[in-house]
């Protein structure tokens, strides 16, 4: 084995985790110590890459089992495949958000004293839902 061997903690610093998710990690199978000194851990330069990764994944919203799906996927088609799937759940997330945006940036502009029960904008989308069936 090549390259310096890195401490539980210098890990932890530089992935800016703490080392309790680094053991985490470990026992959910996402991550391996790459050697033992003295009983302690010990991980290489490519496993603290291997950590932020993850994080990223974790930021992208990605589930422990999704990520592990990735990370252990046996070909490009297999990880590609659970990418696409978090990727239509962030648009249908992002399509949700920017209604309920419009709906607060609509509240605003009303002149009156409640929105629920003075307001043109709001009154208009209640009866749209309530004709429509509309969900938000």
């Amino acid at each position: 084995m090549t390259g310096e061997l890195l401490t539980i903690g210098e890990v932890a610093e530089q992935a800016r985790v703490s080392t309790s998710a680094i053991r985490f990690y470990e026992r959910q199978g996402l991550l391996a110590a790459d050697a033992r000194q003295s009983g302690q851990r010990r991980y290489r330069t490519e496993t603290l890459r291997r950590l932020v990764f993850i994080g990223m994944l974790q930021d992208a919203g990605l589930a422990l089992d999704e990520i592990a799906g990735i990370l252990g996927a046996p070909d490009v088609h297999a990880w590609k495949a659970i990418a696409r799937a978090r990727l239509a759940r962030l648009d249908e997330e992002i399509a949700r958000l920017q209604l309920a945006r419009a709906y607060l940036s609509g509240a605003l502009l009303c002149r009156y004293d409640h929105p629920a029960t003075d307001c043109k904008i709001m009154q208009t989308e209640i009866d749209r839902r309530l004709t429509e069936g509309a969900d938000f």
